[in-house]
């Protein structure tokens, strides 16, 4: 089995999918997808977060204003291309290797062709994001506040651009969605180990 973590802009998603790793024995991938991109290209990793924090950088939109560019030739790639195209390739080979917890970057879509998936989006009230946001960022509260309100404006233009049919926060997308403010962090990472346990003795046992 495979979880994917889709998340609003701090309500905990990287801490969530960091505790499953340790409780489940799997390998987590969030940071090291901008790492690999990064060392893979010869861009920095700030450059590749910036490239990625606008949705121009997601590979269909730069198809999108770029349909008669010649891609043959790696210097003549937009980065959002190489970037985006690199990242999917490394989220197949992680899955290809066994269980394991993949946070965003639309990995979900990426593997939707697979039927061994866990699709999870976390939520929280703007309250308890807020307060993360300043804790973690050490921000003002009106600065927390925009930071939430435009890197959510931007999760949801990235991975409804990218993905199929999908809408980014819509319980159709997901076969969970968790409020990590009522829940509290450790609750949602109950509910998702219980729910990944119970998908993989049931695909087991149908073996």
């Amino acid at each position: 089995m495979i979880i994917t973590i889709g998340r609003q802009f701090c309500s905990g998603g990287s801490e969530v999918g960091l505790k499953l790793s340790e409780r489940l024995g799997i390998p987590y991938y969030d940071k090291n997808l901008y790492e690999y991109a990064a060392k893979n290209n010869g861009f920095s990793t700030k450059y590749v977060r910036e490239i990625e924090e606008t949705p121009t950088g997601s590979f269909l939109y730069t198809m999108a204003m770029y349909p008669y560019t010649e891609f043959g030739m790696d210097n003549m790639m937009p980065a959002g291309i190489m970037i985006s195209a690199d990242q999917t390739n490394y989220i197949n080979e992680k899955a290809k290797e066994g269980p394991c917890i993949f946070v965003g970057r639309c990995a979900d879509n990426v593997l939707r062709d697979r039927d061994d998936l866990l699709n999870v989006f976390i939520y929280s009230d703007i309250k308890t994001r807020v307060k993360r946001a300043m804790e973690r960022y050490n921000i003002s509260e009106k600065e927390a506040i925009k930071s939430i309100q435009q890197t959510d404006k931007y999760r949801a233009s990235y991975y409804n651009m990218s993905c199929h049919n999908k809408k980014w926060g819509m319980k159709e997308s997901y076969h969970l969605l968790l409020d990590s403010g009522r829940l509290g962090i450790d609750g949602v990472v109950d509910i998702i180990e219980k729910a990944y346990r119970s998908m993989a003795e049931k695909e087991e046992n149908s073996k």
